[in-house]
């Protein structure tokens, strides 16, 4: 038998999914064809498959060799790199893909999904753009870029890209669920929880948040039921249930900008704000609107330490610190930045964004900067709540600083989706 027929029957096994016939038959392709590219690169798609990734690299990595400008080999490559983390580099196969063909969709989508991983934004929103302006009905795109909108604060354009999925696929689920969180009061929310467990009636927290919002309401009967069901210790219910344990009920909100507004309304404008844990400086230039200055810390390398399945040296600005017009960025681990920072007068925060998630970061950066907090500073925790572990993290770490320091504290806003709280520290009392 010729390569060529049994190439064909490789591929007709491929295609039927019997994996293991289609690699032998490949195999036996190259010992006849060593140079053979597209069995190399279908081999690859195997090995891809059973999530062998180093193996399929190489696969396709061979197929580029022996033919240079094999599009689908270089943007399976990268599909690959992005599994196996190695971002950089799965953006150069990507960019080489456009090169070749500059109406390849997938790798303007796969481009932009790499430079949200890489924090490079506006990269990005220009990756989604330019797959709508090749196929104005690519409902992934349309949902990328109003994920990427979300993220820099323009969140009424992310809500028009999601109202233009459901409008080009109204069973499109994950797209009420966005909408949900860019609601502006509680009847909206509930509104799109409705829509989405319409489609998605499995989702268990969208159950426990539609409990939660009637509970806010003045009902409690879904929620009281919720507490002696199966989902009773799930991270949303202990997360809503300590919500309603509080002296008051405090104001909710649904997106970190509805949030700012509220906490931003409440504070001396006229001092300075503080950040720990800038990251990409989203917050930190929406802040800067109002204060007109701040001072950020982080170490731009990542997360000192895993925090419960994110890898250390997740969220990396990759050491470029930003450069924004009265911002005063410190870059560092906590524990080596903020005690020499902190030993010189520094001016009484208006508002102090806690952005590190990690207890370790957090109670350093309280510990630190309780020099500059007085009745009139309202502190911001960005990932107070609903983690699978939330209670071992932000939450642990300003009840321990509270304890140790002797204050407690006041909740004055809430946000589910966003996970944001927001406090007045007071004196402890006996």
């Amino acid at each position: 038998m010729n390569k060529e027929k049994i190439f064909t029957l490789a591929i007709e096994k491929h295609k039927d999914g019997k994996l293991d016939i289609a690699k032998n038959f490949y195999n036996d392709v190259l010992k006849i064809d060593p140079f053979h590219q597209k069995t190399h690169n279908n081999l690859g798609a195997i090995f891809q498959s059973l999530n062998k990734y180093p193996k399929a690299k190489s696969c396709f990595e061979k197929a580029i060799q022996i033919e240079p400008g094999y599009i689908d080999a270089h943007f399976n490559l990268g599909v690959v790199l992005q599994k196996l983390e190695d971002h950089q580099q799965a953006k150069s196969c990507f960019e080489k893909v456009i090169k070749l063909s500059p109406s390849y969709v997938g790798a303007y989508n796969n481009l932009g999904n790499v430079h949200k991983i890489l924090n490079e934004l506006q990269k990005a929103k220009l990756c989604f753009e330019k797959v709508i302006e090749i196929d104005q009905s690519n409902t992934h795109a349309h949902f990328n870029l109003g994920g990427i909108l979300q993220l820099l604060g323009e969140d009424q354009h992310a809500k028009k890209c999601f109202e233009k999925v459901i409008e080009i696929n109204s069973n499109y689920a994950a797209a009420y669920w966005n909408l949900y969180i860019l609601s502006n009061n509680i009847d909206e929310a509930l509104m799109r929880l409705n829509k989405f467990d319409k489609i998605n009636n499995n989702f268990v927290p969208s159950k426990i948040m539609t409990a939660a919002l009637k509970a806010y309401k003045g009902n409690f009967d879904n929620f009281n039921n919720l507490l002696v069901s199966e989902h009773s210790n799930h991270s949303y219910t202990r997360s809503v249930k300590w919500v309603f344990s509080l002296p008051n009920l405090p104001k909710i909100f649904f997106n970190r900008w509805d949030f700012f507004n509220e906490i931003i309304s409440q504070t001396e404008s006229s001092r300075p704000f503080y950040e720990f844990g800038v990251w990409n400086a989203v917050s930190f230039r929406y802040l800067i609107n109002t204060f007109k200055k701040g001072f950020g810390f982080d170490t731009f390398s990542g997360l000192p330490e895993s925090w419960g399945n994110i890898k250390k040296g997740s969220y990396t600005s990759f050491g470029s610190i930003p450069k924004i017009e009265g911002g005063v960025f410190i870059a560092g681990k906590f524990e080596d930045t903020l005690p020499d920072f902190f030993s010189k007068e520094q001016p009484l925060a208006s508002l102090i964004n806690f952005d590190a998630d990690l207890y370790t970061s957090t109670y350093c950066a309280l510990s630190h900067s309780q020099r500059v907090i007085d009745d009139k500073t309202i502190l911001v925790f960005d990932e107070f709540i609903m983690n699978e572990n939330w209670e071992e993290d932000e939450y642990k770490a300003l009840n321990d600083f509270c304890k140790n320091f002797g204050f407690i504290y006041e909740v004055l806003a809430i946000s589910f989706s966003s996970k944001q709280l927001a406090v007045k520290l007071i004196k402890h009392t006996t």
